[in-house]
């Protein structure tokens, strides 16, 4: 992944003004740098992705009809090639595969037993067995008034050649409540490496916080999610997705304008690394954006915004 790709150089890497130190950002005390190191080959990690990453190509639309509110967006590993996504609130439970080069609609899956209150984002992440799994998240509320969430579990379809789609069975409901009462979330993160899940919490003022679903969740019984950190999402930005890389190396969110990103030491837990201060990615142009994963490589990310047959916005290391 990243920080084995990059060689190691001979000269001072100055990542305080990357991915640390102070700097304000819309009276949000610790926001997001660029880059201010003099030698690309330098960067690593986080800062090497704020400042090097670039768009790959052009930007395909995406041809599913019926995919206008694209909320959230997984990169798969068991199909190449192949981008989930999902509907926003009112839309079907219901997953969508999508060409990540030519934005084609490769078929819809609906998930049995699955509802669709306000399904916000989606993950891939190791599930019980260390499968990978998807995990769509049922967690927008907007008032603030829902007793409980819902994360659903389910296996990865395979997706074949040409359109396909299906019912993907077995899948599982995992009902959350905050022990600090409800909250309006759009971001789920799923850690390849402790098979945690993190919801990270949608407020403007600042105060947005990370709370942990343990691997060994199971259906049946309502968990309690606990606030492990607050985030340094500066005040004014709404985060509306996120992602880990796949080795667990950097954690990832995006807010409407931005897109921010957190090296991950080894050792600590996804929230800890959330704690810490990000630096700023490029970020596209989009009329809403809400979703957000790491390329399968880890060395660049995808975005998409709602809309009508919205593009497919791809950025990798050169």
């Amino acid at each position: 992944m990243l920080r084995r790709r990059l060689a190691l150089v001979l000269v001072p890497l100055v990542l305080a003004a990357a991915c640390g130190g102070g700097g304000g950002d819309d009276g949000g005390g610790a926001g997001p740098a660029r880059s201010t190191t003099t030698t690309a080959a330098a960067q690593t990690g986080a800062a090497a992705l704020c400042a090097r990453a670039e768009p790959v190509g052009t930007s395909p639309d995406v041809a599913a009809a019926d995919l206008p509110e694209g909320s959230g967006i997984a990169t798969s590993r068991a199909n190449a090639g192949i981008v989930w996504s999902h509907n926003d609130s009112g839309g079907q439970p219901e997953v969508f595969a999508i060409g990540e080069d030519d934005g084609a609609d490769r078929g819809r899956w609906k998930l049995a037993g699955a509802t669709a209150v306000d399904w916000e984002d989606i993950a891939r992440g190791p599930g019980p067995g260390g499968v990978d799994m998807l995990y769509l998240a049922d967690i927008g509320d907007n008032l603030a008034a829902r007793a409980s969430v819902t994360v659903y579990r389910a296996r990865e379809p395979r997706v074949g050649p040409g359109k396909a789609g299906g019912t993907i069975d077995g899948v599982e409901a995992l009902t959350l409540r905050y022990a600090d009462g409800p909250h309006d979330a759009e971001a789920l993160l799923a850690d390849p490496v402790s098979g945690d899940l993190v919801i990270v919490t949608k407020t403007a003022d600042g105060t947005s916080g990370a709370y942990p679903i343990p691997r060994g969740a199971a259906p049946g019984r309502t968990i309690t999610l606990q606030r492990a950190a607050s985030v340094a999402v500066p005040k004014g930005e709404l985060v509306t997705s996120g992602d880990v890389s796949p080795d667990g190396s950097l954690v990832a969110l995006r807010t409407y304008r931005r897109i921010l990103v957190w090296d991950r030491a080894e050792g600590r837990s996804v929230a800890q690394a959330l704690a810490g201060h990000p630096c700023e990615a490029p970020a596209p142009s989009e009329r809403q954006g809400e979703a957000l994963a790491f390329m399968p490589d880890g060395e660049g990310y995808v975005t998409l915004s709602e809309g009508k047959n919205p593009p497919l916005n791809r950025f990798h290391l050169p």
